[in-house]
C-alpha cells in the first residue's frame, strides 16, 4: 500500500517532470519562432508568452490527470490494502492488519473503557493435517473463521494471527464478560461438526484484560502466556492471565 508521504512524493515528481518537459518544448518553440528576429524585446516577450503557455498547459494536464486517475488510484490503493491486510485462506484480517491496528490503538480508544484480548489455538491441529490432509485442515480453518465472525461485535477486532492461531480484541468490555464470551466460543466450537469429513475439533483460549491506559502489546503477550497455561492444563479450556504467571 502506498503511504501518504509516498503519494505526495510521486505527485510532486510527476508535476516536476511535466513542467520540465513543457519548458523544454517552450524553449524549442521560441528558438524556432525567433529565427531571423534581431529584436531582443520581441524575443523576450515571445519567451514569456511561451513560458505562461507551458505553465497553463501543465496545470491543465495535471488537473486532467487528477480527474481521470483519482478514482482508479483510489480503487487500486484499496485493492492493495485488502491484499496486504487480508488472510488469503479465511478472508479474516491478518497479522499485518493487527500490527497496523496496534500502532493506532491508543488513539482509537474511548476514555474510561476496558478491553480484552483472546488468544485462540486449535488443539492438535497438526494431527488433523497429518491424518486427514491439508485440504481438510484448510476447510476447518475457513469454517472456524466464519464461526468466529458470527460471534464478534462490529467494533471488535478478529484476525488470523498465523497457522491455527486467532486473536480477538474486545473493546469496551469487562473481564467477566470477556470470559463468558471466551467460554461461549470454546463450547460452541467443541459442539461443532465441520463439513470436512465430518470432523470435530477443540480449541484452547488465553485471555487477558486491562483498562484503557494499559499497553495492548503487553496484554497480547499475557493472553499468549495464558494460552500456554491452557495447553498445559489439558487443552479445550480457557485460562485467564494472572500476575503469578510471570514468575
Amino acid at each position: 500500500m502506498v503511504s501518504k508521504q509516498k503519494k505526495i512524493y510521486l505527485i510532486a515528481k510527476i508535476i516536476i517532470i511535466i513542467l520540465f518537459a513543457l519548458l523544454v518544448v517552450s524553449v524549442m518553440r521560441v528558438l524556432i519562432l525567433c529565427d531571423g528576429l534581431l529584436d531582443y524585446g520581441s524575443i523576450y516577450m515571445l519567451f514569456i508568452r511561451e513560458l505562461f503557455f507551458s505553465i497553463g498547459s501543465s496545470i491543465f494536464v495535471i488537473a486532467l490527470l487528477y480527474i481521470v486517475m483519482k478514482r482508479e488510484i483510489y480503487l487500486i490503493n484499496n485493492k492493495v490494502r485488502k491484499y496486504a491486510y487480508t488472510d488469503g485462506l479465511t478472508g479474516l484480517n491478518n497479522r499485518h492488519y493487527l500490527n497496523d491496528f496496534l500502532n493506532k490503538f491508543s488513539s482509537l480508544r474511548k476514555e474510561d473503557t476496558s478491553f480484552a484480548v483472546l488468544f485462540i489455538d486449535i488443539d492438535r491441529f497438526k494431527d488433523v493435517n497429518d491424518r486427514l490432509g491439508h485440504s481438510t485442515g484448510d476447510c476447518i480453518l475457513k469454517g472456524l473463521a466464519q464461526h468466529f465472525e458470527s460471534l464478534v461485535r462490529p467494533n471488535d477486532i478478529l484476525c488470523r494471527y498465523g497457522g491455527e492461531e486467532f486473536v480477538i480484541i474486545y473493546s469496551d468490555i469487562s473481564k467477566d464478560d470477556a470470559l463468558k464470551k471466551a467460554q461461549q466460543i470454546r463450547t460452541t466450537v467443541q459442539d461443532m461438526l465441520f463439513n470436512c469429513k465430518q470432523e470435530s475439533i477443540t480449541i484452547s483460549i488465553g485471555l487477558s484484560s486491562a483498562s484503557r491506559d494499559a499497553d495492548i502489546n503487553r496484554i497480547i503477550e499475557e493472553a499468549d502466556s495464558a494460552l500456554y497455561i491452557a495447553k498445559d492444563a489439558g487443552r479445550n479450556c480457557v485460562k485467564v492471565f494472572a500476575s503469578e504467571y510471570k514468575n
